[in-house]
């Protein structure tokens, strides 16, 4: 998809880049030689000099340097070219600023961090992600990572899942969304809310011990179901812009079962 897009200069929005689709441009190497379909001759110029500055960040495999010349909104383009250096994360609070637990899924799998044993791990583990999905993530779950972590930078390369699925006709939150989707969680986390998680955690504080766990298990659900909503929403977006770019392949939960239950043996 990041191939397909031309709107990585000013002057390039969603009518020009579409009228370029229209007349045939489908990807950077359709660009013609001569005068661009639709485009005047500074934009042009301006669009032949981003593409090829594009096409060397994308051979470097620089996802930064590729977030900063496309829209906010459209960095979902980038998925299928970093998904391999994505991570899926989702946290948990005790009801303040103070996070108990940090539900991630990467390329090694998933894994829970936990307040008191080893949550200060997460910067060095989120250092090598490229491309950072979340649910509601610009509103939350980050500005409260880099409160807890003041030397952490997220990578520019962040979609917000709450803000793509918008787009795609959905207004609810994650939990509607996974219902909607057909992402069911395990029986005894049917239910459960981020106000269960803060109970969940009091209880293990408490000395529930099994609290503990139920908490790391839905937390890592969440994490884990943002890697499905992830790849449905990219292809469902690719399938909205007619673009002949190729699907991603959709990871289902199930595909995660036996990692979830290794994560949560070390609790």
């Amino acid at each position: 998809m990041i191939r397909s897009t031309f709107r990585l200069t000013p002057g390039i929005g969603a009518w020009l880049e579409s009228r370029l689709w229209d007349a045939g441009v489908h990807s950077w190497a359709d660009l013609p030689g001569g005068a661009l379909p639709a485009v005047g001759p500074k934009v042009g110029a301006r669009l032949r000099e981003a593409v090829a500055r594009a096409g060397e960040a994308l051979a470097a495999g620089d996802a930064e340097a590729l977030a900063r010349m496309l829209p906010r909104a459209e960095r979902w383009r980038l998925y299928s070219a970093f998904a391999g250096d994505a991570g899926f994360l989702d946290i948990e609070t005790d009801g303040t600023d103070r996070i108990t637990a940090i539900g991630l899924l990467d390329r090694d799998g998933p894994r829970v961090l936990l307040a008191g044993r080893d949550l200060g791990e997460f910067p060095r583990l989120a250092s090598r992600w490229k491309l950072l999905a979340t649910f509601n993530g610009q509103a939350f779950d980050v500005p409260v990572l880099r409160r807890a972590f003041p030397g952490w930078t997220p990578p520019l390369a962040h979609v917000d899942l709450c803000h793509l699925w918008r787009r795609l006709g959905h207004a609810g939150g994650l939990k509607a969304l996974e219902l909607a989707e057909g992402l069911h969680r395990p029986p005894h986390l049917a239910g459960l809310s981020g106000l269960d998680a803060i109970r969940l955690w009091r209880a293990w504080q408490a000395g529930d011990e099994a609290a503990l766990r139920l908490l790391a298990e839905y937390n890592l659900h969440d994490a884990v179901h943002l890697r499905t909503l992830m790849d449905r929403g990219y292809n469902r977006m690719l399938a909205r812009l007619r673009l002949p770019a190729a699907p991603v392949r959709v990871a289902e939960p199930g595909d995660f079962r036996y990692d979830l239950s290794k994560a949560l043996q070390v609790l």
